[in-house]
């Protein structure tokens, strides 16, 4: 490929980029990218279109919202690739501190420690420390991320060596050991067991629920709802077993499922989910949704001892009619991550992360172990 041709796709590349985040290099008066070949008068004139006519406006909002979402989407890509990558190379190389790939290629083709010593090298001999699987795997990781592009912004370095290769240092991870958290949920069955197990591995993501198509419409939406919240999904094998039989519990214990997960990876302190129900719908964005029935829900809980509660912001006048129990109403899932680190810290006690219910499914799981 001539060095012509690459600067041409570096400079397309950057326009792409900067129509992605709203700022184009011939940004103008009207707060609109400059679309090139097009006369900056018509940017006036969309943007006088815009202020009269209500579907225009709304159709452009529709349009700048996907082309974040987008955006969005790109980065959570780049970095959670990388994150898998990281860990198939350190498998096998645990010095392993950066790798070198050609982008033209869309391959592997080096990999060095913290000193900068080359410890493995593309093409692989029958002596390499890097298995041809592994290999294999990265490659083609790289075939499907590297044409969606933005992997300057995504921290990908030039090379010395050539201006089709990349320096791209991997995450500082550390290898986990198994770990689980749990909680209780209330149900119409009454409260039962949510349990959430990690361990490091390949990505993968496994709810047992009461019926298979609940278990996969929460998983897809609690799975988007985290990461769109910019937490960040696990890098590793998530499991997670609702421990209740009657599908009436609906989406209402996505937020407890999110919170539940997260607490096994690590990503939260899994004592604060001690002594709070969570209660409310994960929305594909990040945001907690209300849900039907969720005075009656509450009341469950209460039952069984819980005082505390988190549920979605449109639902807080309706639970604070409760005076007995302390309600908080979050408009998403990082406010709530935030109300259960602030109910920790105001607790007059602390209960052992390993105080939870027991029961099997189907069965009460009895008083609220964790209020």
């Amino acid at each position: 490929m001539s060095f012509d041709r690459i600067h041409f796709m570096q400079q397309a590349n950057q326009r792409f980029r900067d129509s992605l985040i709203g700022i184009g290099s011939g940004g103008n008066s009207t707060g609109l990218p400059a679309v090139h070949g097009v006369p900056q008068a018509m940017n006036h004139a969309a943007a006088a279109l815009l202020q009269r006519d209500p579907t225009t406006a709304a159709l452009s909002q529709a349009a700048e919202d996907a082309l974040q979402a987008a955006h969005r989407a790109r980065g959570a890509l780049m970095l959670h690739s990388i994150d898998y990558i990281a860990r198939l190379v350190r498998q096998e190389l645990p010095a392993a501190d950066a790798i070198t790939v050609d982008c033209q290629e869309r391959n592997m083709r080096e990999v060095f420690d913290k000193k900068g010593n080359t410890i493995w090298s593309a093409p692989a001999s029958s002596t390499s420390r890097l298995r041809d699987g592994i290999v294999e795997d990265i490659d083609a990781m790289l075939n499907d991320v590297i044409p969606f592009g933005g992997l300057t912004e995504a921290g990908w370095r030039y090379s010395t060596e050539s201006i089709a290769y990349r320096t791209v240092f991997l995450p500082k991870t550390e290898v986990t050991e198994r770990r689980t958290a749990a909680t209780s949920f209330p149900t119409p069955e009454g409260m039962a067991v949510l349990h959430a197990e990690f361990s490091p591995g390949t990505p993968a993501f496994s709810l047992v629920g009461p019926n298979e198509s609940y278990s996969r419409e929460t998983r897809d939406r609690v799975r988007a709802g985290i990461t769109n919240s910019g937490i960040g999904f696990p890098a590793g094998n998530v499991a997670v077993v609702a421990h209740w039989t009657v599908v009436r519990t609906g989406s209402s214990a996505d937020l407890a499922i999110a919170c539940t997960l997260l607490a096994a990876a690590g990503v939260i302190d899994a004592t604060t989910l001690n002594g709070v129900a969570l209660i409310g719908e994960l929305g594909l964005d990040g945001r907690i949704r209300s849900v039907r029935d969720v005075a009656d829900t509450v009341r469950i809980a209460q039952e069984a001892g819980c005082q505390k509660f988190i549920v979605a912001a449109d639902d807080f006048d309706e639970v604070s009619q409760n005076l007995d129990i302390t309600p908080v109403g979050a408009n998403d899932l990082n406010a709530a991550i935030g109300f259960l680190n602030e109910m920790t810290e105001t607790s007059p006690t602390a209960t052992t992360p390993d105080a939870r219910p027991h029961g099997t499914p189907g069965e009460d799981a009895g008083k609220c172990a964790q209020c």
